[in-house]
């Protein structure tokens, strides 16, 4: 920014000494000049400034998936969870579980996904604390109010073959949030 106001005052010092010698046509082509040169070197500064700055998201963004799903509280069956998605790094897709889908919403859980692969690795008694998504879609009445019925069968169908880990972080029924957080298993 400092060298496009050096090189302003240049060219408005360099306009003032060349009128003073010339006549009238001389000073509308200077003036051209020197507009047509500011607006090149504004645009150019302004092109560099963008290409310059990182367009980077932050972990908050991205959340685009809303899934709402029963049967994830523990002694709530009827309660919904909703499920607010995205795919991070890993190969993982992490959900943020709300009490409500409303802007005052509670967080009080979150859902880890991983594929069969993924599962596969684990031990034995981890593999109990995962649901298997094709079973469980089954169980929940899962809808997907942000798409079209087109678009979110699509969705559950590439769901189907993931894993699931349900972690609670305190008991929604109560206002506070108190309680121990729990690995939600659903059967």
């Amino acid at each position: 920014m400092a060298t496009l106001l050096t090189f302003v005052c240049f060219l408005i010092r360099f306009h003032v000494d060349f009128a003073q010698k010339e006549g009238d046509m001389r000073k509308m082509f200077t003036i051209s000049v020197l507009v047509f040169s500011f607006v090149l070197v504004v645009i150019f500064t302004a092109s560099a400034e963008e290409k310059a700055t990182p367009q980077s998201m932050k972990p908050t963004e991205g959340w685009t998936l809303h899934i709402d799903a029963k049967k994830h509280i523990p002694k709530i069956p009827d309660m919904i969870a909703h499920h607010y998605c995205k795919q991070v790094s890993g190969g993982l897709i992490e959900c943020q579980l709300y009490d409500s889908d409303k802007p005052d919403a509670r967080l009080i859980g979150v859902e880890v996904i991983v594929d069969k692969e993924i599962w596969n690795k684990f031990p034995k008694k981890e593999k109990a604390l995962w649901h298997y998504h094709k079973t469980e879609l089954k169980k929940v009445d899962p809808t997907l109010p942000d798409l079209s019925p087109e678009e979110g069968a699509k969705t559950m169908k590439s769901i189907e073959e993931t894993y699931g880990k349900v972690y609670i972080l305190w008991n929604p029924a109560e206002n506070e949030p108190i309680g121990r957080p729990v690995v939600s298993i659903l059967h």
